[in-house]
């Protein structure tokens, strides 16, 4: 009895076991969930620069990954500008046409640039690079970078090259990849004196008019150093929401007050003036600069000629000028041109705000930061965005850029005549 109550304990202790053990089928809970289907995309910050109305260029059109397109239109194309007239204005139009907002956005002369016109073979010695037409003049030593897509070499300039030169002589080097045709070429080291600035000098090669003298005519007017690039006044004013902000160029009361620039105007008189009384207001065609008050204006037409006095400023699109009250003299027709003498007597003597002095002082290391524009003059130096993702906030923003050749008084400029200033602006936005 007592061997079997013991064999039968031994028998329950082990059952036991077995099912508080987990050798059973008896206990099996289990739970589960997925989290599928997660994905991460990344936005885009890309950005398109319109001149006037011609049609956008895009920064995505770039063909290296700096996504830099260098190709976009010349703001300016000017002929026959003679010293203290009106040379032109344009209207350039920067959008964020990405996804990301642009916490900065700045301006710069651009560099020397080119695109390769010969291809580099990979593994093969390159000792020149054939070049499209340089904007600029390179200086023995500086820094040549050919950049496609994701590839980038930096090769040793061996001698100088001038502007519209389509070749530059480089120290010896394999080539690490093989670059196509058009290729970006940029002079990173450009702008760090006069001597390789982004504008330079040439003498003309057509005439304004058939039989006219052009600038390879001349014997007096030398292209070297650049005097024209030196002598030409450049004015960069937002125009945003309709605030006005002067970036680059001259500035002074009451202009600044306004936050405009010292631009000169050359518009006409937009419906014909009448002898029959006093007027305040000049009607005009949209205006090309900045009229401040105080400033004379003056109307001309064949041998007449009359001079009002405004009592307001007015700036870019205005097509009134408030004025004291005054007879016209004469009955002025719409033919009438319209100029602003104040003005021009003030940049007549402007030594100050030249391309070159551009180039040399706002190359991309002495770039200028483009603050959100909050009221005439003011800005906002702490805002986190300054140029919004496309479709929100301000995505679009405006800016005119205009040139000047003064005639100083007194001061023979024979010198600047036949030549042909080139030159170009960068515009950059960072997340």
């Amino acid at each position: 009895m007592v061997g079997l109550k013991k064999l039968l304990m031994g028998l329950m202790l082990f059952g036991a076991a077995t099912y508080f053990g987990g050798g059973g089928t008896f206990a099996s809970f289990s739970a589960e969930t997925s989290n599928s289907g997660s994905s991460i995309a990344s936005g885009t910050l890309t950005m398109s620069d319109t001149v006037n109305t011609n049609t956008a260029c895009l920064s995505a059109n770039a063909t290296s990954i700096n996504n830099a397109n260098p190709a976009c239109n010349a703001a300016l194309t000017l002929a026959n500008v003679a010293p203290g007239v009106f040379a032109g204005t344009a209207q350039i139009t920067i959008q964020n046409t990405g996804s990301i907002d642009a916490s900065k956005l700045f301006f710069w002369a651009s560099s020397v640039n080119a695109t390769l016109n010969a291809g580099l073979s990979s593994g093969t010695a390159a000792t020149t690079l054939t070049v499209t037409p340089l904007e600029g003049t390179v200086t023995n030593g500086d820094s040549i970078v050919v950049s496609y897509g994701t590839h980038t070499q930096t090769f040793v300039a061996s001698a100088g090259a001038s502007g519209a030169a389509t070749s530059i002589s480089v120290t010896s080097q394999v080539a690490n990849f093989s670059y196509p045709v058009g290729s970006s070429v940029t002079d990173t080291s450009s702008n760090s004196s006069v001597n390789n600035t982004n504008c330079f000098d040439a003498k003309t090669t057509v005439a304004g008019a058939a039989g006219a003298t052009k600038g390879t005519d001349l014997n007096f007017n030398p292209a070297a150093g650049n005097p024209f690039c030196a002598a030409t006044l450049i004015f960069v004013q937002e125009t945003t929401g309709g605030n006005n902000y002067c970036w680059l160029g001259k500035g002074s009361s009451p202009e600044a007050a306004n936050g405009a620039c010292t631009a000169p105007i050359s518009v006409s008189i937009r419906t014909a003036l009448s002898t029959g009384g006093a007027i305040t207001a000049l009607p005009v065609t949209a205006l090309n600069g900045n009229v401040a008050s105080g400033d004379s204006i003056v109307v001309t037409s064949g041998s007449n000629t009359q001079t009002f006095t405004t009592t307001a400023a007015a700036g870019f699109g205005a097509t009134s000028l408030a004025i004291t009250s005054a007879t016209p003299n004469f009955a002025y027709p719409i033919t009438s041109t319209v100029v602003d003498s104040t003005t021009q007597g003030t940049l007549n003597s402007d030594t100050a705000d030249t391309i070159t002095n551009f180039d040399t002082a706002h190359g991309s290391i002495g770039r200028i930061q483009l603050y959100p524009v909050t009221a005439n003059g003011a800005v906002d130096t702490a805002a986190p965005v300054q140029l919004s993702h496309f479709g929100s906030g301000t995505y679009s923003r405006t800016f005119q850029v205009g040139l000047y050749v003064p005639a100083p008084a007194g001061t023979n400029q024979n010198q600047l005549q036949g030549l042909a200033s080139t030159f170009g602006i960068t515009w950059h936005i960072d997340q």
